[in-house]
């Protein structure tokens, strides 16, 4: 199923996303799971309840999914470690057509680049697959155009203190491959 298109652009409009990711990074990080249901609230979004915890996941970590009303996003996921809220992920026109999706990562690149600067790191794969990182405060935002097997575009904003902490605790684990997916 594509996602339907206005302006040239899958929907959700590039700008919907952009203007998410620079809540995201101006809001202060919440503190406690307690405080998942309020900072949800300032971005816009509705916090989902509590998953329980994979299989092999580190103790400590508790996971869950958010919705941003109104706004066509799939996968919409947050990630803390100790009720510490570390990471935010989500995904965009979902099953678009490659050039809808590389039409979308542009448009959110150009906007971030536009807020936050240049990216401190940008890739493309020789699947054409593309990537671009940016440092702000204490927050990475992570950009992904995702478009061989699942096509999308990924954003991620993770608190940069926070994610470390949770690498160490998996580079820890027993059995550890170097890989962050444990």
């Amino acid at each position: 199923m594509s996602a339907p298109v206005a302006s040239g652009y899958p929907v959700p409009s590039p700008s919907v996303i952009i203007g998410l990711i620079k809540r995201m990074v101006s809001e202060r990080w919440p503190s406690g799971l307690e405080d998942l249901a309020g900072y949800f609230a300032r971005l816009g979004c509705v916090s989902g309840p509590s998953r329980e915890p994979d299989e092999g996941c580190p103790p400590g970590v508790a996971r869950g999914e958010f919705f941003v009303p109104g706004v066509a996003v799939s996968n919409a996921s947050w990630s803390a470690l100790n009720a510490e809220l570390f990471t935010l992920t989500l995904f965009a026109y979902a099953d678009s057509p490659p050039g809808n999706v590389d039409a979308g990562y542009d448009a959110i690149r150009a906007g971030l680049v536009d807020v936050f600067g240049p990216a401190l790191d940008e890739r493309t794969d020789p699947h054409g697959n593309r990537s671009a990182v940016w440092l702000v405060q204490e927050a990475v935002v992570e950009l992904y155009a995702h478009l061989n097997l699942a096509p999308a575009v990924q954003a991620a904003v993770s608190h940069e203190g926070r994610t470390a902490d949770f690498q160490r605790l998996i580079a820890q684990r027993p059995g550890h491959s170097g890989h962050p997916g444990y």
